[in-house]
């Protein structure tokens, strides 16, 4: 890795030194799950240092990944200690200076991560309501003009016209629409995984297909979409 790269990730709010690690958890004596979190990170694989590093094991840097609330209680701790002048083995020359600091920064970025989560899952999910009601306008309302739409065993379309042509064949020829979302999980990149049962009522009858799909969403926009599914389970029950 160069330099620029490293130090880039490095100024990232989410990486933390071993040594600030090591003495934010000796602050969490009285925090055992939170010790544990943050001993987690450590026993994991530290940033690739560039080839002409110095530093020794305390500059270790890695990328720390901890849910909000978890993030919260080990500020307020480091805050508590410094007010009443508690130190750690490594800190009792020069104090807790910046520790809080830094812990209000990753604060601020795991709670910012998580609001585009959620805004992410919400753009999903308010396509599939889209889909339910068959409402064909709704659904190309979600697309950012040069989309990329793929049903992965077919080849994939770009941009909202050949977007719509493919969406309104396969809504077109169903009376009704009934997709279930059986889990969501969204990446800290915003992309968005489900797992749905897509069901299509034709001629009176229900086809149902299990999809995996991927959502890639920009802003309150769905800049890529990929569905993964059983293309002969489609055609098989089509033809009946």
């Amino acid at each position: 890795m160069d330099w620029n790269d490293y130090k880039a990730l490095c100024d990232s709010p989410r990486t933390f030194s071993r040594w600030m690690l090591e003495q934010s958890i000796e602050l969490l004596n009285d925090s055992p799950h939170l010790a544990d979190r943050l001993s987690r990170v450590l026993s994991g694989d530290s940033l690739d240092k560039p080839d002409d590093h110095r530093g020794g094991p305390p500059t270790d840097m890695f990328e720390v990944d901890l849910v909000a609330g978890d993030a919260r209680a080990i500020h307020r701790t480091v805050v508590d200690a410094a007010k009443v002048g508690l130190t750690t083995s490594g800190t009792k020359a020069r104090g807790l200076g910046g520790f809080a600091e830094a812990w209000e920064e990753y604060v601020v970025y795991v709670e910012r991560e998580g609001m585009r989560m959620s805004q992410a899952s919400q753009v999903v999910t308010s396509l599939i309501d889209a889909f339910n009601a068959s409402d064909l306008e709704r659904i190309m309302g979600h697309f950012t003009p040069d989309a990329i739409y793929h049903n992965i065993p077919v080849d994939p379309v770009t941009g909202l016209d050949a977007i719509r042509q493919v969406v309104q064949g396969f809504v077109g020829m169903a009376t009704k629409v009934d997709w279930e979302l059986r889990n969501l999980a969204v990446t800290a990149d915003g992309v968005v995984l489900t797992e749905r049962v897509d069901r299509f009522l034709i001629n009176g009858k229900w086809l149902e297909l299990p999809v995996m799909g991927t959502f890639e969403v920009a802003g309150d926009k769905i800049a890529a979409w990929r569905d993964y599914f059983d293309m002969n389970q489609f055609q098989s029950q089509l033809a009946k």
